[in-house]
């Protein structure tokens, strides 16, 4: 049988495998993998083993997408920059001090954003300690260290 024709009888089994394990968004891209999952499996059946191709098909199948998962997430670790990780980025670009760090990056921050730039970055300080200096939860802190992310992450795009 050509892949092709096994492609198409087995696209409800793919679309099933996505399915079960609730991936959403890029579809395209999962049935993708799923269709070199099912190659593989179409290259290494052996039918003497008493399994049906199906089963191992499901199996294959299901392997290569978790597999992908994995990669995706162990990507997103170790190449995706953390919040702080973002702040030294922009320690690295601002000219002379901490101060010129502020000035530069910080217009359109929130006072609570500044303080958390100031606290966490500059000083050093845990959220603890920050929380403690304004008098407030150090969930407001985390939340305040969040936001400013968000925002300096457009910021270094566009001067990064």
């Amino acid at each position: 049988m050509e892949f092709e024709e096994l492609a198409e009888q087995y696209k409800p089994l793919i679309f099933q495998v996505i399915k079960n394990l609730q991936l959403y968004g890029d579809r395209e891209t999962f049935y993708q993998i799923g269709l070199i999952g099912l190659w593989e499996a179409s290259t290494r059946f052996d039918s003497e083993k008493g399994v049906e191709f199906s089963t191992f098909a499901f199996s294959t199948i299901r392997g290569k997408l978790l597999d992908h998962l994995k990669k995706e997430a162990r990507y997103r670790e170790h190449y995706q920059p953390s919040g702080e990780e973002i702040f030294i980025k922009l320690l690295d670009f601002s000219k002379d001090d901490s101060v010129d760090l502020i000035e530069e990056y910080g217009k359109g921050l929130t006072e609570n954003q500044v303080k958390w730039v100031q606290g966490r970055i500059i000083e050093d300080k845990s959220y603890k300690e920050i929380a403690a200096e304004h008098g407030v939860t150090v969930e407001s802190v985390k939340s305040w260290g969040r936001q400013t992310v968000k925002k300096l992450r457009k910021i270094i795009i566009v001067k990064g």
